[in-house]
């Protein structure tokens, strides 16, 4: 079995020690400017809880042979930090989530019901809508088409087939989609980026192989999508509005999804895994808010398509 040399035992203790001074702020060494150690991907580093400012293992008693936090010298891991200072709520931190927030207003939260009282009578070109900014444009082709499922609801959908009038005027459809649509108006109303997915430095992992990881493949501009499929409303194109559609929701993913599959290896030699891990994900696969929106704005030009067919080509025209 294996025994230390005399003496390596008290040092490895006193090296214990001084690791453990080093947990503390104060006596921790100053690393250079732009270096930084990379992030754990298995467990969150410096999460302070319980109001304590130092992590639980900063502080070491030797002869009790107990763990503790620095802070407030405590060996007490479930306790509350009995020298933090008492929390003040300020009044533009209330609320840190980006959907709840406004720089200028707090009537402005996404989850607030959006006003489609005027809507405009007539369906305009992006080149007229405010020199066709696209969401200037996306914002004039939602408020109409919603105005428009108004109108023709009142008219119980004249010249819509069987199945498109029962989807249209099935009880609580347009209030749905009123609902879901509201957090795109918001967020255009208040400037914020429409592209929530994945970012390229978020997607690094220890535990696999630089061949099974999926690859990063950058969105398509949620914004630029939804103005192109308005667009198409507008000049009758709805398979390409469709092809904005799928760019938007699905991407150019490869994979999907993790595959991953074992391979019988020799006699006796167990089995061969084979991973490949999936592709960086979207804002449709990321946001559940943005989803919603997503599939409220396809039923939008679903009914754009029932009141503005394309009668000169068949084969421009796409089942929503």
């Amino acid at each position: 079995p294996f025994s230390p040399e005399p003496g390596r035992m008290s040092e490895s203790v006193g090296h214990l020690c001084a690791l453990a001074r080093l947990g503390s702020s104060e006596s921790r060494p100053a690393m250079s400017e732009g270096c930084h150690l990379r992030e754990s991907t298995l467990f969150k580093e410096d999460v302070f809880t319980d109001g304590h400012s130092s992590v639980w293992g900063s502080l070491y008693d030797p002869a009790a042979q107990r763990w503790g936090y620095a802070c407030c010298k405590s060996f007490d891991r479930g306790s509350k930090c009995s020298v933090a200072k008492p929390e003040v709520a300020k009044a533009d931190d209330a609320d840190s989530g980006i959907e709840k927030t406004s720089p200028n207003s707090a009537d402005m939260a996404e989850d607030l019901p959006w006003d489609f009282s005027n809507t405009p009578p007539q369906f305009l070109p992006q080149a007229e809508v405010q020199k066709g900014q696209p969401a200037a444009y996306i914002d004039h082709f939602v408020h109409f088409m919603v105005g428009e499922w108004i109108r023709q609801r009142e008219l119980k959908f004249p010249g819509f087939g069987d199945f498109e009038r029962n989807s249209f005027q099935s009880k609580g459809a347009l209030e749905e989609v009123a609902k879901a649509i509201g957090p795109l108006l918001w967020r255009m109303k208040k400037g914020e980026s429409l592209d929530r997915g994945e970012k390229n430095d978020v997607r690094l992992s220890r535990e696999t192989r630089t061949s099974m990881e999926g690859k990063f493949v950058k969105e398509k501009s949620v914004l630029k999508q939804l103005c192109i499929m308005a667009a198409m409303g507008y000049d009758r194109e709805y398979h390409t509005a469709h092809e904005a559609y799928m760019h938007m929701t699905f991407g150019n993913k490869m994979w999907n999804l993790t595959h991953v599959a074992h391979v019988a290896a020799c006699t006796m030699k167990g089995a061969r895994e084979y991973r490949r891990n999936r592709d960086s994900l979207n804002t449709y696969d990321m946001d559940p808010v943005s989803q919603k929106y997503m599939h409220a704005f396809k039923k939008l030009l679903h009914l754009c398509q029932c009141i503005r067919p394309n009668t000169e080509d068949s084969g421009k025209n796409f089942k929503m």
